[in-house]
């Protein structure tokens, strides 16, 4: 706790020297500009009319001894100066320090960076990735044969969990794949996994009241459906549907989920799990 004290405090500064630097030099000739600030060398450019100050890369006396990676040490000064000048880290894609924030980002998720590091960033706003990031990034055909080599060492039906320590892409990259249900992953992916003999449904539990009630209802009406040819779940006992869904309990809860989508409170993988029940529209009031 200290420590992370420490370090907003050290980048408060350090912000506000760059935020000083920004502000001031709209206000003051190029013969006068000069930057005092030890995050700044004397470096001018314009841009959009406006005169900024910036940093050399090849200047260190700014980066925080602690920093250890070195794509934080590369970008650690356009952070600073994005900070300044948009009030947040995340520099866009585009760009070469875009591209080392996207692998400071895949740094974290691997655990690859100090616990500092990470207090650094956190402090900073720095937008860490997703799940959904970490799945589109990464490449599916190496994924798939890393996942193969884990069922081979575990057995366990693919049963690889969410945060997997040796291999935390692999596991938010499992994790994603059912989330997004074999009905809509692609056919050549589907394929690939079916081929595997991939498991669709994890078995690991969560103890959330959300997916004890989503199991429960799940399994009441998967009972009155089978899955085609398409492998798409339909509909084979309507009347068992319509029973299922007269449970008062049942429907006090879909209607709880829909009014807290309509919010905007309900995050998206909880909206696609319920997407995937057969024979209801919970989106529909009823």
């Amino acid at each position: 706790m200290r420590r992370f004290i420490q370090i907003q405090s050290y980048l408060s500064m350090t912000i506000l020297s760059a935020i000083q630097v920004h502000t001031c030099s709209s206000f003051i000739s190029p013969a006068q500009s000069l930057c005092h600030s030890p995050f700044c060398s004397s470096t001018e450019f314009r841009k959009s009319g406006i005169q900024f100050l910036s940093r050399s890369e090849d200047d260190v006396s700014a980066i925080p001894s602690f920093i250890q990676s070195p794509v934080l040490q590369q970008v650690y000064p356009a952070l600073l100066s994005h900070v300044g000048q948009f009030g947040n880290p995340n520099i866009p894609l585009g760009t070469t320090d875009g591209k080392r924030c996207k692998t400071l980002r895949r740094l974290a998720f691997e655990n690859k960076l100090t616990a500092e590091e990470m207090d650094l960033l956190t402090s900073m706003s720095f937008r860490f990735s997703s799940f959904e990031d970490i799945y589109e990034e990464a490449d599916f055909d190496e994924c798939l044969e890393r996942l193969v080599e884990y069922e081979k060492e575990h057995k366990d039906n693919y049963q690889i969990p969410k945060k997997y320590k040796p291999d935390p892409e692999l596991g938010a990259w499992v994790m994603m794949i059912r989330r997004i249900g074999r009905d809509t992953v692609g056919p050549d992916r589907r394929k690939k996994l079916d081929d595997i003999g991939f498991a669709w449904v994890s078995l690991r539990k969560c103890g959330s009241a959300f997916m004890k009630n989503y199991r429960n209802l799940k399994e009441r009406l998967e009972a009155c459906s089978k899955v085609n040819d398409e492998g798409v779940w339909e509909v084979v006992d309507k009347e068992g549907v319509k029973a299922v869904l007269a449970d008062e309990s049942v429907m006090k809860w879909v209607v709880a989920q829909r009014h807290t989508a309509e919010k905007g409170n309900l995050i998206e993988a909880r909206c696609d799990y319920l997407d995937q029940l057969p024979g209801l529209n919970w989106k529909e009031a009823t």
